[in-house]
């Protein structure tokens, strides 16, 4: 798999459920109203800079569209949707 041009293609890292000191877990659902998504890069476009394969980045949660590649979930990103890298 290569992406091509400004694209970067993404796996998203899910976080684990987390424990409250009360016992209460915590899951994805909680997190939904933070803006910003984080995930490694799995493929960088020619015309990208500054983002590597394997890097940890945040990107917006509304950027781009999935693609499944072998059974697996992958996110198709434009570099201008990311906002940090690790």
């Amino acid at each position: 798999m290569k992406a091509v041009g400004g694209y970067l293609v993404v796996q998203e890292i899910k976080e684990k459920p987390t424990k409250t000191k009360g016992g209460l877990l915590l899951t994805d659902k909680i997190k939904e109203d933070i803006r910003y998504r984080q995930g490694v890069v799995k493929s960088v476009g020619d015309l990208i800079q500054g983002v590597k394969t394997d890097d940890k980045i945040y990107y917006d949660k509304h950027a781009g569209f999935n693609i499944e590649i072998d059974e697996d979930i992958f996110l198709v990103i434009k570099q201008q949707d990311v906002v940090i890298v690790l």
